[in-house]
């Protein structure tokens, strides 16, 4: 099934740009931004197709990253799509990078060189795992989110703006040179 999904050669970036939480999601135009750094003519995944992952519920969210990538190398798998297809799809990416979330530790779970974005939420209790694996983080740590006078849980306001596409895009390049490394 994971053939059928992303068939023929070449790499596959993987994102997942959603969350349980609002508040915990990086925005759609920054993940738009990162996603033309990376798959852009010279760049580090260039002309790779994208696969953008997400619950059927989780649709509006990735909308925007969804009309961002050029149809031809566009992979929507938001919704329609079983877990364990997911995973098997997870195993052939050459990238993956998503907000705290589920997929973003299932990606680490297939072995997906993962980078996962944190700001409201503790990296050190929810970090993904495995050996090519990494975080990056808003410039505020949990605590100073968390503590501030305008944090409301209950309230789908992002918290993650903090975080800006040159902070990201150095992390995944670091974390899929040291991936490739460590496969060789």
């Amino acid at each position: 099934a994971a053939a059928a999904l992303l068939p023929g050669a070449g790499p596959v970036l993987a994102v997942g740009p959603t969350a349980n939480w609002g508040g915990k999601q990086w925005p759609a135009e920054r993940f738009a931004a990162l996603i033309g750094r990376l798959t852009g003519p010279g760049a580090l995944l260039a002309g790779a197709r994208v696969a953008v992952m997400g619950a059927e519920s989780e649709r509006p969210m990735a909308r925007p990253v969804l009309d961002a990538i050029p149809a031809e190398r566009r992979v929507d798998l938001v919704g329609g799509t079983d877990l364990l297809t997911v995973f098997a799809c997870l195993k052939r990416v050459a990238l993956y990078i998503g907000n705290d979330s589920g997929l973003m530790h299932l990606a680490a779970a297939a072995g997906a060189p993962t980078l996962g974005l944190f700001g409201p939420s503790r990296e050190a209790l929810y970090a993904p795992w495995g050996a090519h694996t990494a975080v990056v983080r808003t410039d505020r740590s949990f605590a100073e989110i968390r503590n501030d006078p305008a944090y409301d849980y209950r309230s789908q306001t992002s918290w993650m703006t903090g975080l800006d596409v040159d902070k990201v895009e150095d992390a995944a390049v670091a974390l899929y040179r040291r991936a490739r490394a460590g496969a060789a």
